[in-house]
């Protein structure tokens, strides 16, 4: 176009059509399923010389603007009317285009309508509301409130560029000043109690006071300051003590009040317990326990104490009471599997694991825009000339980048060839959300802590394997089965498998074959029960040996990918899982066992078959008692050449077998010590110790779990592919930087960050920082070097020989590599528009840095680095947070 039309410092998205994205945005309203979309600043330019010249109409997306009243939003888009390009001229520069109208659109979550204010230069402003079904109305005072904090929420959950991205995409502070945060904390006080309409994280079923957007935005914010000490003072505090937390009407707040909201008691001591305050945290409890002792979030709050006080028994019967008042609940089966690691007790972690309810993920909001006609990312500054973020025409590298000049390397286009057909940018587990994600997370490290052979032992030892499944089902076992409708995929009932193994081996050719299972069968119906907690039952007569009926033949499962299967979770939990008493199952057997059971019953002193009732979904509840306290010994098998639970090592891993439907290496029957049980609800397998003292009840293995432990698998068949040939590498003296491209290089730093190996992540960072600039590698870097995995890199240390060792954080050469990678950060969120200073995963890292060294001796070093006035002043921004809203090491 003969005129510049683009703003100078804002990423412009230029329209096919005047008003197509308030269209579409409109049209997505009854889409959102959470928060909602960052706000849409909508505006229309025309051409003042000429008018013979179209208007265009261009729009952005933004996160932090204020949004409580009109007039905020209108000095908004007025002040865009100064980043419009200017041409230079006779006498000065002026502008041929300029903004005529502009339209700012916010979203408010609390009500699910979007808030809209039209402004037109020179003219009015005009606001009004726009509800799903496209229906205008007018704006209340109670509306802007309630845009105004969902508009914070926004820019404080979507704050970090690496979980939310969006094109053209401008990120402002939220909370500048103190006077800005009275403000905040205002209208956080005024909407708290309506918290629980904005919906919950993906880890959380049911949204509460305690578990909701609004706590997680207000929790994020104080945190990242590291200002629990605040958050509790000004906000939890006075919600927490209010007449039951405020929320209830004057007529009955003096029949109702019991002195404190246990929910809020547990965010209130949860905030005590991270600001060192654990006296004040401890009384709060108490307190809120005498009110409402079944509260869950309560509970969790007080068994993460007391495992911090190294009270492992009694976190563990606080942690079992979380989890008996709320089974449904994904947290409460966290802090319980936690706690059993913690103690070793990695079998009731592994039982505790399959019976966590998992959660379908959903994922954040994001604007349904038309595909745009031309998209302008304007260069802000100047600064990019002596920093390359690997865009062409950047400049060259400063001399204190890690970033490799080698011109050796493969070129970009080579790379992005390569990374089509890489093996390790297609492992699963990067892939993984919400529930899953933490699952995986106690996965790794269970193996961090037994080793992956440990851990197929331990897998066969609390898990049904194929081979004893097979052989523990009977011709004449019932099947009560009432989800299966809803479960194809999940469950297959026992008689179906017999009934297809049964077809297997009887084949054409294979006659000898079916006779020994036939015989098999015969040998299992006469083995004597040993339960110690069974009398001896009556021998079994020819009707009840008897084939039943024919049954419906079910249709195999047909196996999937396991990255396929594990998204497969189920938000709802079923009533009548688990459910499913005797009478029900005996009502479905056949007519002629009937009488020859209540002969059975009389006749004490004989032997019977174990009769042996269809495994139900009750398999993945886990008893809650004290004396289900026993450890599982090691399984013994007459046969242990084929058994799947003795793997090859590391070197040479070999996939698990799948729990049921993938055919495991052959085991022979039973041994009398792991004899099938019949009673109650549930078919399962059990593990008698030589002693008696203890029974280990096993369970199937839900899928989803098998298939996490699939892709565990893969991970580390990929890591020990990568170890290999880095030590090949280094023996034979081969350079090692371009074995992988950039993208692989960051991949397998997540990996070994995934499994728990920080110093090896660290050098595969590096790596990809020699090749090229990388936002997430100088990201992970900054992290390493202000404390977040020391834990880490400690338990690295004590499990792992041959660890390099780490420098202290105190160091000197510890802080500068950070404030080299701050430096980094900044240049490169500066040149994407990202000017939030708080929060910011960048500034949060740098008050960790600022907690260790003080806000003197960061300051100093930075300034000794002797960076430009544009690229200080980036960094300014960070020190005048911690310096204003006081945090810790501020002062020093």
């Amino acid at each position: 176009m003969a005129h510049n039309d683009c703003l100078q410092d804002v990423p412009d998205i230029f329209e096919n059509e005047i008003g197509e994205s308030l269209l579409a945005r409109t049209e997505g309203l009854g889409m959102i399923r959470e928060i909602g979309p960052p706000d849409l600043c909508h505006i229309v330019k025309i051409h003042t010389p000429s008018r013979s010249e179209p208007d265009i109409g261009s729009y952005h997306h933004v996160l932090g603007v204020d949004t409580s009243t009109s007039a905020s939003l209108a000095a908004y888009i007025n002040s865009l009317q100064y980043s419009l390009s200017e041409t230079l001229g006779w006498f000065g520069s002026s502008s041929n285009w300029k903004i005529a109208s502009g339209t700012y659109c916010t979203y408010n979550a609390f009500s699910n309508v979007d808030l809209r204010v039209q402004v037109k230069i020179p003219g009015g402003v005009d606001a009004y509301i726009v509800t799903p079904a496209g229906e205008r109305r007018e704006v209340t005072e109670e509306l802007w409130k309630e845009c105004h904090v969902s508009s914070l929420l926004r820019a404080i959950l979507y704050a970090d560029p690496t979980t939310y991205s969006v094109t053209g995409l401008r990120r402002m502070t939220p909370v500048a000043s103190p006077r800005e945060e009275t403000k905040f904390v205002e209208a956080i006080v005024d909407q708290f109690w309506n918290g629980w309409a904005l919906g919950s994280n993906a880890e959380t079923q049911v949204a509460s006071t305690a578990r909701n957007f609004l706590v997680d935005g207000l929790m994020r914010y104080f945190s990242g300051e590291g200002r629990y000490a605040d958050c509790a003072a000004e906000i939890l505090a006075p919600l927490a003590y209010a007449p039951l937390g405020g929320q209830q009407s004057s007529s009955r707040m003096s029949a109702e009040f019991k002195g404190i909201d246990p929910e809020v008691a547990a965010l209130l001591a949860e905030a005590y317990m991270e600001g060192d305050e654990e006296v004040q945290a401890v009384r709060v409890m108490h307190q809120a326990l005498k009110v409402k002792s079944s509260c869950y979030p309560l509970l969790a709050t007080q068994a993460e104490f007391l495992r911090r006080k190294k009270n492992p028994e009694a976190a563990l019967t606080v942690a079992r009471m979380a989890v008996k008042y709320a089974p449904s609940e994904f947290q409460a089966w966290a802090k319980l599997t936690e706690i059993y690691l913690e103690g070793g007790d990695f079998q009731r972690a592994m039982l505790t694991l399959n019976s966590c309810p998992m959660y379908t993920f959903v994922d954040h909001d994001y604007p349904r825009v038309p595909t745009p006609r031309r998209i302008n990312f304007p260069v802000k500054s100047d600064v990019l000339s002596d920093y390359d973020l690997g865009e062409q025409g950047t400049g060259s590298m400063p001399p204190n980048s890690r970033a490799s000049l080698d011109m050796d390397g493969p070129g970009l286009i080579e790379e992005m060839a390569l990374n089509e057909n890489s093996t390790i940018l297609r492992l699963s587990a990067p892939t993984l959300r919400c529930t899953f994600a933490r699952v995986y997370k106690f996965l790794t490290e269970i193996v961090s802590t037994i080793g992956w052979d440990e851990l197929l032992l331990l897998r066969s030892q609390v898990f049904v394997m194929e081979e004893e499944y097979r052989n523990s089902a009977i011709p004449s076992a019932a099947v009560d089965d009432e989800d299966q409708a809803e479960d194809d995929d999940e469950h297959v009932p026992l008689s179906a498998l017999r009934e297809r193994h049964t077809a297997e081996l009887s084949r054409p050719g294979d006659v000898d074959t079916a006779a020994e299972a036939s015989n098999a069968v015969d040998v299992d119906a006469h083995v004597v029960d040993e339960d110690p907690l069974k009398g001896p039952e009556a021998e079994p007569t020819e009707e009840s040996t008897a084939e039943p009926a024919a049954e419906p033949e079910t249709p195999a499962v047909a196996s999937t990918p396991a990255s396929e299967e594990v998204g497969k979770g189920k938000k709802k939990n079923k009533k009548n899982k688990g459910k499913k008493s005797k009478d029900n199952l005996k009502a479905e057997t056949t007519p002629s066992t009937e009488p020859q059971a209540a002969t059975a019953a009389a006749n004490e002193g004989e032997a019977s078959a174990a009769s042996i009732v269809a495994i139900g979904e009750q398999m993945d509840v886990i008893s809650l008692s004290d004396t289900d306290h026993g450890e599982a010994k090691e399984m013994e098998s007459q046969q242990q050449s084929d058994v799947d639970n003795v793997p090859p090592p590391v070197e040479q891993l070999s996939a698990p077998q799948t729990a049921v439907f993938e055919a495991a290496p052959s085991e022979p029957n039973p041994a009398p010590e792991h004899l099938p049980i019949s009673g109650g609800d549930e078919e399962s397998l059990v593990t008698k110790p030589e002693d008696g003292s203890d029974i280990i009840r096993k369970r199937l293995c839900e899928r989803w779990l098998d298939n996490l432990i699939m892709i565990l698998f893969d991970d580390l068949r990929m890591y020990t592919s990568w170890r290999s040939r880095m030590h090949n590498l280094r023996i034979t003296g081969q350079p090692v930087t371009y074995r992988y491209t950039q993208a692989e290089w960051e991949a397998l730093g997540d990996l070994a960050l995934r499994l728990r190996r920080p110093s090896e992540a660290r050098e595969a960072y590096e790596y990809a920082l020699a090749i090229r600039f990388s936002a997430r590698a100088w990201q992970r870097l900054l992290e390493m070097h202000s404390g977040t995995y020391t834990s880490m890199q400690q338990e690295e240390q004590r499990r792992h020989e041959g660890v390099p060792e780490l420098m202290p954080l105190t160091s000197n050469d510890t802080l500068m590599q950070a404030l080299d990678a701050v430096v980094w950060l900044s240049v490169y969120h500066d040149r994407w528009y990202n000017n939030m200073a708080y929060p910011n995963p960048v500034c949060e890292q740098l008050i960790k840095l600022i907690n260790i060294h003080g806000l003197s001796k960061v300051r100093n070093s930075m300034v000794s680095m002797n960076l430009k006035p544009a690229v200080f002043n980036m960094v300014k921004k960070y020190f005048e947070v911690a310096e204003k809203f006081n945090v810790r090491g501020s002062k020093w």
